[in-house]
């Protein structure tokens, strides 16, 4: 992993991993695509809006960041059952999201933070 892709990485994680403790207290479902509609998509733009607006990039790493990031909250609070497989498939697919949002955030803080030229 490069220097740029470590702290992507991380926060990737950490704000992924965020999506799954916070849907209980939220919610009251232990896993947030329990939750009625809007709450894991929202949760996920959410966390990878702060996760791209942090560390904009490399994009690769806030995706495994967040898939990371999720399956291993799963793995460490939660009990593991028979459809643990198929939740990491529809895991990988969700983590999109996290990456779209990821994406923009990180282009508007780019775009906003980059030194212009003197006219």
């Amino acid at each position: 992993m490069t220097n740029r892709a470590i702290p992507a990485f991380a926060i990737a994680a950490v704000t992924g991993a965020l999506v799954w403790a916070a849907s209980p207290w939220i919610t009251g479902q232990r896993e947030p695509w329990d939750a009625d509609f809007p709450f894991y998509l929202a949760a996920l733009l959410l966390a990878g809006a702060i996760a791209g607006g942090l560390a904009p990039r490399p994009l690769w790493a806030h995706y495994a960041g967040a898939v990371t990031g999720q399956l291993g909250y799963e793995l460490i609070f939660l009990k593991i059952g028979a459809l643990f497989l198929l939740g990491a498939v529809f895991l990988l697919g969700y983590s999109l999201v996290f990456l779209a949002a990821a994406f923009a955030a990180g282009r508007l803080r780019l775009r906003f933070t980059r030194p212009r030229l003197a006219d």
